[in-house]
C-alpha cells in the first residue's frame, strides 16, 4: 500500500507533528509499504489555521499527488487543514486524522488522540462521520524508540531546559533568568535552543553570563540521551514531554498554548509532572524538593502504541475494500 503523510511543522508551529509522523512512517516501512510525505501547497505559509482558499488550493494540490501516486491511505496530521477538505480528500481515499483538541470538528475513517484523560465519551460529537473508528486514550500513543539504557556520564546535578522548536512566547527568557541565579551555580545546566531562540541576540547575550552552562544550538546528537541523563528536564508541555512520560523522568512543565494547558491540567490532576505556572516561585527550594521528590511507580504512556495503529489502520482499510 501506499501511505501519505500530511503534517506541517515550522518555527511557528513546532516539530511535534513531524516528529509524530516521522515515527509512525518507520513502522509502515518495515513492513514493507511505501510512504510519502506533504507539507502545504508551496506558496502557502505553515500556519495552524489559513484562509478557505489556502485550503481549497491545497485540497487539489493534495487530490493530483493521491492519483499521481496511487495513495491508498492519507495520515493527516495539521491543525490548519479543516472539515471540508477532509471531507472531500475521504471521498477519494482512507482518511486517518491524528488530533490534540476535544472540539475541532473532523470527517475521517479513523481518529486517533492519545489525551484519553480530558477527552470524555460525549464529546465525540465532533466526530461527523457516523461510522468513524476511534482510537482514544495514552494506549495509542506514538513516540520513538529508544535505548532507555544509554546513558551520558555528567558530573553535576543538571537540569535541561528545552521549550521545543517553536517557543514563540520565548519562556527560554524566562528561565535563563531564573537560573542565572549564583544559587544555582553548583548545578550544571543544559540549555537547547531552537531556531527563534537563536535570533534573538538579548538572549544568547544573557545566556552567556550563566555559570555551568551547556548550549546547544538546533538539533543535538544524543539529544534523549541527554534527556534520560539530566536529572531533570523544563519542558513545554508538547511531544518531548510525552517521550519523557514513558520513562518515568521527572519533568516541570510549561504550557505555551490553550491546547497544553488543558493537557497540562489533566496531567497535573494525576500527580505526573509539575506544571510550572508562576515563574517568580521556581527558586532553589522548589527545585531541590521535586528533585528528591518520589517519582509515580505507574508509566502512563504506552511506548508501543504506533504498532497498535498501525495494526488498527491496516486491518480497517482492508475490511472496508
Amino acid at each position: 500500500m501506499n501511505i501519505l503523510f500530511k503534517r506541517d511543522y515550522s518555527n511557528n508551529i513546532g516539530l511535534g507533528h513531524l516528529h509524530r509522523s516521522n515515527t509512525l512512517a518507520e513502522v509502515f516501512k518495515k513492513k514493507k509499504h511505501k510512504c510519502y510525505f506533504l507539507g502545504l501547497k508551496p506558496g502557502i505559509p505553515n500556519k495552524n489555521k489559513i484562509s478557505e482558499l489556502s485550503e481549497l488550493k491545497d485540497e487539489i494540490f493534495t487530490k493530483n499527488f493521491i492519483k499521481k501516486n496511487k495513495i491508498n491511505i492519507v495520515i493527516k496530521d495539521s491543525y490548519s487543514l479543516g472539515l471540508n477538505w477532509e471531507k472531500n480528500i475521504s471521498k477519494r481515499v482512507h482518511l486517518v486524522v491524528i488530533g490534540d483538541h476535544n472540539n475541532l470538528p473532523h470527517y475521517c475513517n479513523l481518529y486517533i488522540n492519545y489525551h484519553f484523560y480530558w477527552l470524555k465519551k460525549n464529546k465525540f460529537k465532533f466526530l461527523k462521520n457516523k461510522k468513524c473508528k476511534k482510537l482514544i486514550g495514552p494506549k495509542y500513543t506514538i513516540i520513538k524508540d529508544f535505548n532507555s539504557k544509554t546513558r551520558i556520564k555528567l558530573k553535576y546535578k543538571t537540569i535541561l531546559i528545552y521549550m521545543g522548536g517553536a517557543d514563540k512566547n520565548l519562556y527560554m527568557f524566562k528561565f535563563i533568568k531564573i537560573f542565572s541565579n549564583k544559587d544555582f551555580n553548583n548545578y550544571q545546566k543544559i540549555f537547547i535552543l531552537n531556531d527563534n531562540h537563536l535570533k534573538n541576540k538579548n538572549l544568547l547575550k544573557d545566556l552567556d553570563k550563566i555559570k555551568n552552562t551547556k548550549v546547544f544550538k538546533n538539533k543535538i546528537k544524543n539529544f534523549h540521551q541527554y534527556l534520560k541523563s539530566s536529572d531533570l528536564c523544563i519542558l513545554a508541555a508538547g511531544q518531548t514531554m510525552i517521550e519523557q512520560l514513558a520513562f518515568n523522568k521527572k519533568c516541570l512543565i510549561v504550557a505555551q498554548n490553550n491546547i497544553q494547558k488543558k493537557i497540562l491540567n489533566s496531567l497535573s490532576k494525576k500527580k505526573l509532572i509539575m506544571p510550572i505556572t508562576n515563574f517568580k516561585k521556581i527558586n532553589l527550594k522548589l527545585i531541590n524538593n521535586f528533585l528528591y521528590k518520589k517519582k509515580p511507580k505507574v508509566t502512563f504512556v504506552n511506548k508501543f502504541g504506533k504498532f497498535l495503529i498501525y495494526n488498527k489502520i491496516v486491518s480497517q482499510y482492508k475490511n472496508n475494500q
